[in-house]
């Protein structure tokens, strides 16, 4: 074996695979002159869960669902295709794709019920015709009282007797 082969060979086994999803990361991250302290301040993680993400240490990540927003996030930050890196990374996790939401046809309903606002503005207006109809006698008594007492003439003044119709002509 030549020292290339035994390289490659170190390389592979501690998960710095050129090929890996952690070696782009890091290659993109230093080809980016970044820290691994900086994205992980610019990625809100620890600088554990960089460290893993770059050598591929899955033991040290959580779950396969936030492995690949850290996955996407950092893609993001370095410039890579984010759709691959996290692709890549549910193939090497042996992860199900995501459920994709398929529409059926949708038929439209035989008979559709009106709106909620709609059915409160028409109980509503119901409400307020009911009572303007059951209120209707008292405001016509109290008008016609009211009218009553401007008629009737008041204590202490000169009443004058109605026009005879016949003095006018």
């Amino acid at each position: 074996m030549s020292a290339g082969q035994d390289t490659d060979e170190t390389n592979a086994a501690a998960g710095n695979d050129p090929l890996s999803i952690g070696a782009r990361l890091a290659a993109a991250r230093k080809a980016c002159e970044l820290d691994q302290r900086v994205v992980a301040n610019e990625l809100h993680l620890d600088l554990g869960t960089i460290e893993a993400l770059e050598n591929d240490d899955k033991a040290a990540l959580p779950a396969a669902i936030f492995v690949k927003g850290y996955l996407r996030n950092y893609a993001r930050l370095v410039g890579l295709p984010e759709e691959e890196i996290v692709s890549d990374y549910a193939e090497q996790t042996d992860e199900p794709p995501p459920l994709k939401v398929v529409t059926l046809s949708s038929r439209t309903p035989f008979f559709q019920l009106p709106s909620a606002r709609l059915l409160r503005n028409i109980i509503l207006v119901l409400l307020a015709a009911i009572l303007l109809w059951l209120a209707y006698p008292f405001v016509e008594r109290l008008v016609v009282s009211r009218g009553q007492e401007v008629q009737q003439p008041v204590p202490g003044r000169l009443a004058l007797p109605p026009a005879d119709p016949q003095e006018t002509q």
